[in-house]
């Protein structure tokens, strides 16, 4: 079976998959009783260290609610010059959260020092910057991965400004 990694949305699951599918227990996620969701976020916010996880059925919805759990209407996100959620989330960002975006490096990556230049000065004419996302953007930037080191540091800046971290 080939594999294809343009995008999320053109995989198909196999015959094996379907049967599993077909055969998982179901229940209503909305009222936490899907054994299968309830097992998935368990595990995963076990993993992670975290007290609880969220499982949403797309990168674009976790962005999206990640944008809104953290900034405020009118705010400003630094993020790459090619980020998924400036490029292919159909403005979603301006629409239902009210943010702005501002770029920071260039082809797909950008360091601590960047990302505090894209930084607006405090002004009652500017946005208020609240927020850095920090995206391997694989398919728009070539496959390119932020080395762990540059997180940190950008991690670090954001930090000592006061502002929030999207992963």
């Amino acid at each position: 079976m080939p594999i294809d990694l343009r995008s999320d949305t053109v995989t198909q699951p196999s015959a094996a998959m379907r049967d599993a599918i077909a055969k998982a227990p179901l229940g209503d996620d909305v009222y936490a009783e899907d054994p299968s969701v309830n097992e998935l976020q368990n595990d995963v916010a076990k993993l992670l260290g975290k007290e609880a996880a969220l499982f949403v059925p797309s990168g674009t919805m976790s962005n999206q609610l990640a944008l809104m759990a953290q900034t405020e209407r009118g705010d400003e996100v630094v993020i790459g010059e090619r980020a998924h959620c400036a490029w292919f989330e159909s403005g979603a960002a301006a629409a239902l959260s009210g943010v702005q975006f501002a770029t920071a490096g260039s082809g797909g990556l950008f360091t601590a020092d960047e990302f505090k230049a894209a930084v607006k000065p405090s002004s009652y004419y500017l946005p208020r910057t609240s927020l850095v996302a920090v995206e391997n953007t694989h398919n728009a930037s070539g496959g390119r991965v932020f080395p762990l080191k540059d997180v940190v540091a950008i991690a670090e800046a954001a930090h000592s400004l006061g502002l929030k971290l999207h992963l």
